[in-house]
């Protein structure tokens, strides 16, 4: 038989496997067009669980938007983790990028982790007592221990250079310390290097709070939390929604009216300097605060009231910066100053603010009065320093020079400058974009302000960012903003001590008759009088007594800008100032309480045929006596912050008067400390700038102290330049009022 030829033979098997590969692509298309039924089952099954987890993100958004509700910080964290099989099923973002500077953190903290666990192990067996019972320090231990305490320190010290953090600077110190004394131990001690070490751990002054342990699970949390594309959500998590929702909130109504970028950046400055006054400095290590915190509690330093500034900033949609030398080395040169790109005759400008002065730097035609007498009156600003206008004329920045205090910067300082974006391990992550994407909720059936839930911006792009800000002027690099994540490093590490800042805000009081709600809040119903009371005068049902926590609800309200309605920030606030006549009984009345409280100590134990010890009876005594008194002093925080909050409600009224009844409030000014005294003070200041009492207004800033006296000593010094202090105004700056900051 003749065989084919190779041409022919090539033709014959073409021809034959066409019809094969024909079949191939139909089915491959088909398959693309029609995905394959695995049956009835296997569809009810999907469809279930894409509504329980459509149900799950429901309730979270609804966790996460009305908060006021939710004193209790473990509802929403729990709500947040039950998310995670969800967010293992969602498409990748496709604007997610990662970023190896957060993955080389993660794995640094990663190394901290395991270094701690380390030298906790080897602290164990010499010091049972500052953890687990080991079997005893050996001579390797003994050994390896100087070395492993060296790498702890130097990995601290590595991390420390960017983050410049309290907590973790003490730990590095606790290191240097062990190994200290472990190098004493071997130079007037004698016996086995192991028993010189165990004896110099054993003595070492371990803590529940300050040991290798905590660190060690610590820098594993943050690990994990600087890993961007992690498909996990960590309860660390919650408050990164609490910030971004809460600035949305209060952006939407703050920026004010204007469509105009630069004059809604104005009035976030402005409303940001207001509400978050620099802290008082009394506290050596205060604890860093997260944007949420900050505005909380209304305490910051210029770096926090900065961030917040930045955060509202974000939710309009505008990029800010903070602007650094060029050289790291010169930052403890640069006072904190924020840069906001807004875009303006088809170009971006960089117009300059200054946290820490409470002021923008002013532009070529400097601060002026606003001297109408149908507007509010005072310093105002026709224009804002632009980067570039501020690196070219110096005299623009020697308008913030006051005496004896000039101005840390010069024109020179800002004609190369490193911008540093406000990133951390929350809004540059795949799970953030993700829940962006994902949680938009319209529900015609929903309840309260998630009924239609758009969410905030959770996430940004660094890449982006970096690429709008290298093409603009005087900018020489863009870089991380690590500084900003020191908050929440800390707070990782250590928990309790952010924890002890929510106290106050989580003492719950009895809500009085006159607690009211809007008709349409179903969650208030919490609120409502109990049902069932007779209507006769002798027919009333005994009513369950509803507690609340007035700081926390009413701060969150005001973020809302629910004010003085039957629902809002000021009823809720009211309930937290107690009356002074309760105050003093309370006072008054611990000697008597405190001997009734022996005595049924006393018949108790007397019970169980058992008589208490005199010592015993000191102990418990001197125990009810601290709760007692702290049990005070929380009901006197809160009445005097209630104060001050409901200041900053009547003030974003603008009902002056009102305002000023708050904030000239004797305890007020004197009372925690004098914790509120300067942030009243600069209120009540800018309340008689805003009347046209110039020189009473001048007076006071030019005695602020403290965190606010850069600020003061500038508008003091602007107000005494524009205006000549007419005499009927020096009369009145001699009124009693007016010296409230005596």
């Amino acid at each position: 038989m003749n065989s084919l030829s190779r041409p022919a033979r090539f033709r014959f098997v073409t021809f034959l496997l066409l019809p094969v590969l024909a079949a191939a692509c139909a089915v491959s298309l088909s398959c693309r067009k029609e995905p394959v039924d695995f049956g009835a089952g296997q569809r009810a099954q999907k469809k279930e669980t894409e509504q329980q987890n459509k149900t799950l993100l429901e309730q979270f958004v609804l966790a996460a938007e009305e908060l006021e509700n939710h004193t209790d910080q473990a509802y929403p964290e729990n709500a947040l983790l039950r998310l995670n099989p969800w967010l293992e099923s969602c498409a990748a973002s496709r604007d997610f990028q990662p970023n190896g500077e957060f993955a080389a953190r993660a794995e640094a903290f990663l190394e901290l982790s395991r270094t701690a666990g380390e030298i906790h192990a080897v602290c164990a067996k010499a010091a049972p007592a500052a953890g687990d019972e080991g079997a005893g320090l050996t001579e390797e231990d003994a050994r390896l221990l100087p070395e492993k305490l060296d790498l702890f320190i130097r990995q601290i010290g590595e991390l420390n250079a960017s983050y410049r953090s309290a907590l973790l600077a003490r730990f590095g110190a606790m290191a240097s310390d062990l190994k200290e004394g472990i190098s004493e131990a071997g130079t007037f001690q004698f016996g086995s290097r192991a028993k010189m070490a165990a004896s110099a751990v054993a003595r070492f002054p371990f803590t529940p709070l300050m040991n290798f342990r905590v660190i060690s699970d610590g820098a594993a949390r943050l690990s994990d939390l600087y890993r961007l594309d992690r498909r996990s959500f960590l309860p660390e998590d919650v408050s990164h929604f609490k910030s971004s929702i809460w600035a949305r909130n209060i952006a939407a109504w703050a920026k004010g009216d204007s469509a105009d970028p630069a004059v809604q950046a104005m009035s976030l400055f402005r409303w940001t300097c207001d509400i978050v006054p620099l802290s008082g400095g009394a506290e050596a290590e205060p604890v860093p605060r997260q944007v949420w915190q900050t505005l909380l509690t209304s305490q910051g330093t210029p770096l926090e009231r900065a961030a917040v500034f930045m955060a509202l900033l974000r939710q309009i949609g505008i990029t800010s910066f903070l602007v650094r030398p060029a050289d790291p080395a010169r930052d403890d040169r640069f006072p904190v100053l924020v840069g906001a790109v807004i875009p303006a005759d088809g170009e971006n400008r960089v117009l300059l603010f200054l946290p820490e002065y409470a002021v923008p730097v002013p532009g070529a035609e400097g601060p002026r009065l606003a001297d109408s007498p149908d507007a509010p009156r005072g310093l105002s600003f026709p224009s804002v320093a632009t980067l570039e206008e501020a690196s070219q004329n110096d005299a623009l920045l020697r308008r913030l020079d006051t005496d004896g205090r000039p101005f840390p910067l010069t024109a020179a300082d800002l004609q190369s400058v490193r911008a540093v974006l406000p990133t951390d391990m929350f809004n540059m992550s795949l799970r953030m974009w993700i829940m962006m994407r994902e949680s938009v909720i319209d529900r015609s059936d929903a309840q309260g302000d998630a009924a239609s839930f758009v969410p905030p911006l959770l996430a940004m792009s660094f890449e982006s960012a970096k690429g709008e800000l290298e093409s603009l002027p005087c900018i020489a690099s863009v870089s991380q903003g690590w500084e900003f994540q020191t908050p929440a490093v800390e707070q990782t590490i250590l928990p309790i001590e952010s924890q002890i800042l929510l106290l106050p805000y989580l003492y719950e009081v009895p809500a009085s008759g006159s607690l009211s709600m809007r008709a349409d809040d179903e969650n208030s119903r919490k609120y409502a009088p109990t049902e069932g009371a007779g209507s006769g005068p002798n027919d009333a049902a005994a009513a369950e007594t509803k507690m609340i926590c007035p700081l926390w609800e009413g701060k969150i309200l005001f973020f809302k800008g629910r004010f003085d309605t039957e629902s809002g920030a000021a009823n809720r606030l009211q309930q937290g100032r107690i009356p002074d006549r309760l105050l003093k009984q309370a006072t008054h009345s611990i000697d008597t309480r405190l001997e009734e409280y022996l005595s049924q100590v006393q018949q108790a134990q007397a019970a169980d045929s058992r008589t208490l010890s005199d010592e015993e009876l000191r102990a418990a005594a001197a125990q009810f006596l601290n709760q007692a008194r702290q049990d005070i002093g929380m009901k006197l925080f809160l009445k005097v912050t209630a104060r001050f909050y409901l200041g900053l409600v009547s003030y974003a009224l603008h009902n002056d008067s009102a305002a000023l009844a708050h904030f000239e409030d004797a305890d007020l000014l004197d009372k925690l400390g004098g914790m509120w005294r300067s942030a009243a003070l600069t209120l009540i200041a800018e309340i008689y700038e805003s009347r046209g009492e110039f020189a009473r207004a001048g007076k006071i800033y030019g005695r602020l102290d403290g965190a606010a006296a850069a600020a003061g000593a500038v508008r003091a010094k602007w107000l005494g330049e524009l205006t000549a202090a007419a005499p009927d105004e020096e009369t009145i700056a001699e009124e009693p009022a007016a010296e409230a900051d005596e």
